[in-house]
C-alpha cells in the first residue's frame, strides 16, 4: 500500500511511504495513494481535506494522528492513538473506516464548524494566547473562554436575532435555532459585507464575498480502527 504522511515521520515494512510536510502536500499527485496521514489539529486536518476535495483527485483514506488542541474529529469517531493504527498496518490488519461528511462554504470546506460569532471571536482571542506554556494544550480555549464571557452575556440577543450571524456546528445534530445550526442541508446567508472574517474548523479566514452558501459537498473516509 502507499501513504502519504504529514508533518511526522514514518517507516512501514513492505509498504511505500512518502513522508512531507504540508506545503509539499498540495503539489502532490494522490493516484495510487492508498492513506493520507495527517499529524496535527483539526485546522490541519481540514486543510488537507479541502486539497484532496477541490483537487477532483483519487480521494484516499484519512489516518489521523492528534496532535492539535482539541481534536473534535478524532474524538468524535474514537480514533485511536497512531501507534496502535501503525501495528494493524505491519500485521496485515485490515483497517476499518467511517464516514466523515464534508460541507462547502463558498470556496472553504469545513467538517465540522463555521461561523461569524462568539466562535470567530474565540478563536482570534485564543490564537492570540498561543504563547510560551500556552502554545500547546486547551488551557489558551479556557482563559479565552472566560474573557469573553462577559460579551457573550451582553451580546447574545443581538447576535442570535441577526440575519448577518451564523454558527454550524455539526458534531450536536439535534436542533435548528435561529441563527444556530446543527443540521444542515444548505444554508444561504447575505452578510451585506464582501470582507468578513470566519471561524471553520478552528481555523481564521478571509472570506471577500458579502454572500455565504453552505452545502453538504462530499464526504470522506477516515480509520478508527
Amino acid at each position: 500500500m502507499k501513504f502519504i504522511a504529514i508533518n511526522t515521520t514514518l517507516s512501514l515494512t513492505n509498504h511505500d511511504v512518502i513522508n512531507t510536510t504540508e506545503p509539499e502536500f498540495y503539489e502532490m499527485d494522490l493516484d495510487n495513494v492508498d492513506y493520507v496521514v495527517v499529524s496535527g489539529g483539526d485546522g490541519l486536518l481540514r486543510r488537507i481535506i479541502e486539497y484532496i476535495i477541490f483537487s477532483g483527485q483519487h480521494k484516499p483514506k484519512i489516518i489521523i494522528d492528534a496532535k492539535g488542541s482539541f481534536n473534535v474529529i478524532a474524538k468524535r469517531h474514537l480514533i485511536p492513538k497512531l501507534a496502535k493504527t501503525l501495528k494493524k498496518i505491519e500485521a496485515g490488519e485490515v483497517l476499518q473506516t467511517k464516514k466523515q461528511d464534508v460541507y462547502k462554504l463558498n470556496n472553504f470546506i469545513f467538517l465540522f464548524s463555521a461561523g461569524n460569532m462568539f466562535d470567530a471571536l474565540h478563536i482570534h482571542l485564543s490564537e492570540m494566547l498561543r504563547i510560551g506554556f500556552l502554545s500547546k494544550g486547551p488551557l489558551k480555549y479556557l482563559i479565552s473562554s472566560i474573557l469573553i464571557l462577559p460579551v457573550v452575556l451582553l451580546t447574545t440577543p443581538f447576535l442570535l436575532f441577526s440575519k448577518k450571524r451564523f454558527f454550524v456546528f455539526t458534531p450536536v445534530k439535534l436542533f435548528n435555532f435561529l441563527n444556530f445550526y446543527t443540521k444542515v442541508d444548505e444554508l444561504k446567508v447575505d452578510l451585506k459585507n464582501s470582507y468578513n472574517l470566519l471561524e471553520i474548523d478552528g481555523d481564521l479566514v478571509i472570506l471577500k464575498d458579502s454572500k455565504i452558501h453552505i452545502k453538504r459537498l462530499d464526504s470522506i473516509e477516515i480509520v478508527y480502527k
